[in-house]
């Protein structure tokens, strides 16, 4: 008689497996395994939802998180911070304006956002993408610089090359120069108005709209430092200090402290009882009228050009700019610093040494080291003659 006992799925005796014990065991294990499968299943369910309402509550008005995915902004010129918030929330950048204006209110900064094109991400918390907005380096370049001291014929070419627009398209426009923003005062065309700074290219430029970042740059700037009661101080127009300090941007050489000197030796030479002549003698002026550039001397046939623009042969300022001035150049204009010099001379072109004379016999010693210096080395004969 066999010994085996319940539930044993092998005969004791002949080693054999039971099939009939062996489907008990198998369907008795499935039997559990169902039943927490689905209690696990049921748990999951509730944990997710639950899971689910808790993200939607938190997120409700902010997102959490390092962002999604990369998207490009762009905050035009002089939007408010409501503004801003709109179109963050339009890109998806983040979940509410009112998240982002709480962040903004909390922080100073915000006023500082720039305009311009920016690489977020989508679905940020508000306050990293305030923080992104405050990090230049997060803003898409598509720049254009004017350097200091520019002639309109050479920032033009400077525009065009930027932009891509035809250099015949900056041209027509500014035959029409009285639409593109300049100060009421201006005269002659928008020669000295182009102001020399670094702009944000739109993003389908126009001759005009082009023209009027750099015109309206310099309407900025002549506000800022008070030009025009800078001029009136000075018993000058406006527009006669403008071409004074175009006149002081090329005639300056690299040390800031000179431009201030050279507007008091023109203004001494404006001034009859100190300088009868009654000529201002610019070489500068003399290379403008002559289309001349990239050369410090000029020659006597030059400089006896009958133009409007010579001042070795017209009396007082030239009739116009002769160049884009900085910032620099327009406040030494309207503050000139105290002296009796009538003559300067650039002794080294390389350190852009300048000695300021009151009388000729110093202007002929300054000559004089000049010309030293020119002949110290065939480099320096080449910079004298513009080479």
């Amino acid at each position: 008689m066999s010994s085996r006992y319940p539930g044993e799925i092998r005969d004791p005796e002949t080693g054999k497996l039971d099939p009939k014990e062996l489907w008990y065991k198998f369907r008795a294990a499935f039997a559990v395994l169902l039943s927490l499968a689905v209690l696990v299943g049921a748990g999951w369910f509730v944990y997710a939802k639950a899971n689910d309402a808790w993200m939607n509550y938190r997120t409700a008005e902010d997102y959490i998180g390092e962002g999604v995915a990369p998207v490009v902004v762009e905050i035009p010129k002089g939007a408010t911070i409501s503004q801003i918030g709109d179109i963050l929330v339009q890109a998806d950048v983040v979940r509410t304006k009112k998240a982002f204006t709480k962040e903004a209110a909390a922080n100073a900064d915000s006023a500082k956002i720039a305009y311009g094109k920016y690489n977020l991400k989508t679905q940020l918390p508000a306050k990293v993408a305030l923080a992104m907005l405050l990090d230049s380096k997060n803003m898409v370049h598509n720049r254009m610089t004017l350097k200091d001291g520019q002639r309109l014929s050479q920032a033009v070419t400077a525009m065009s090359k930027a932009t891509g627009v035809p250099a015949a398209e900056f041209n027509k426009a500014l035959k029409d120069w009285k639409k593109l923003g300049l100060p009421p005062w201006a005269k002659n065309g928008a020669e000295g108005f182009i102001f020399p700074d670094t702009y944000e290219i739109p993003d389908k430029p126009t001759a005009k709209s082009v023209l009027k970042l750099a015109t309206d740059q310099f309407n900025n700037v002549a506000d800022d430092i008070g030009l025009q009661g800078g001029a009136t101080a000075l018993h000058l127009s406006a527009y006669e200090v403008l071409v004074l300090a175009s006149i002081i941007e090329k005639e300056a050489g690299p040390n800031a402290e000179d431009r201030a000197k050279i507007a008091r030796v023109f203004l001494n030479r404006l001034n009859p009882s100190l300088w009868p002549i009654g000529k201002l003698q610019s070489d500068a002026t003399v290379a403008y009228a002559n289309k001349i550039t990239g050369r410090v001397a000029t020659t006597a046939k030059e400089r006896a050009l009958k133009s409007a623009w010579n001042t070795y042969y017209i009396k007082g300022l030239p009739k116009g700019p002769i160049t884009s001035p900085s910032r620099k150049s327009l406040e030494a204009a309207i503050n000139p610093a105290d002296g009796s010099w009538l003559y300067f001379m650039v002794v080294n072109l390389d350190t852009g040494e300048t000695v300021f004379s009151q009388d000729l016999a110093g202007q002929q010693a300054a000559q004089a080291k000049y010309q030293q210096w020119c002949m110290a080395s065939q480099a320096n004969r080449d910079k004298c003659n513009g080479k």
